[in-house]
């Protein structure tokens, strides 16, 4: 299931940022110390924050999912008022791969596919957010990079294949998910759009008073 969420999430979107145009302001802006690495303790501490933020929400998710009777409402075809198979006790037995029972429930499963879902589509809009360090993606355009597009196009319908398709499914150990489990996926991608600009609304500020001092200081 990583190595899945790897190559479709991760190789095709990277790849495709690499034919990201240039920024429309990168002729006004001044020139950079050629000493200066390419990751700064700026640029380091977005990446840690965003990488960060996907992780935290992945596993708020699949933790609901399995301390709640939301790991069986995402899975189509189940009665979520029905007993519930799989007795929430992760934290007191230690790690459920120990037990191959709770392992195939259907609510443990129910609880990695709806996470393996936010995750996924989280790498893949992450993707857009990543074209500008601090622009807003309002600004950058979600379609400048036709590349991009198309990879994230492509590697969102393999991830549909690998949650739908009977065989494929199973190798993975994923599940169908249901409507409300799509619900969840795009509630996560819209907080992430919402943490994404205000992350970079902060950087915008942080450099244009950082610009304001210093033309203080040269007059």
């Amino acid at each position: 299931m990583i190595l899945w969420a790897n190559i479709i999430a991760d190789i095709p979107p990277a790849l495709s940022l690499g034919m990201d145009p240039p920024e429309h302001d990168i002729m006004d802006r001044p020139p950079r110390n050629p000493r200066r690495g390419m990751l700064t303790r700026g640029t380091t501490l977005v990446l840690v924050i965003q990488a960060f933020f996907m992780a935290a929400t992945t596993f708020a998710v699949f933790i609901v999912a399995v301390l709640t009777p939301f790991g069986l409402i995402v899975l189509p075809g189940y009665d979520s008022r029905a007993p519930d198979p799989y007795v929430p006790s992760i934290f007191r037995q230690g790690n459920p791969e120990t037990n191959a029972n709770d392992n195939k429930s259907p609510h443990i499963a129910g609880a990695r596919s709806v996470a393996f879902g936010v995750l996924t589509v989280l790498q893949l809009n992450q993707a857009f957010l990543s074209r500008s360090l601090d622009a807003s993606v309002f600004t950058t355009g979600l379609r400048a990079n036709k590349w991009m597009v198309w990879c994230v196009l492509l590697s969102f319908v393999l991830y549909v294949i690998g949650t739908y398709v009977p065989g494929l499914n199973g190798w993975l150990e994923l599940r169908p998910l249901s409507w409300p489990a799509w619900l969840v996926i795009l509630g996560a991608v819209l907080l992430q759009y919402v943490f994404s600009e205000l992350t970079k609304l902060a950087l915008r500020t942080i450099a244009r008073r950082r610009r304001q001092r210093a033309s203080c200081q040269q007059h």
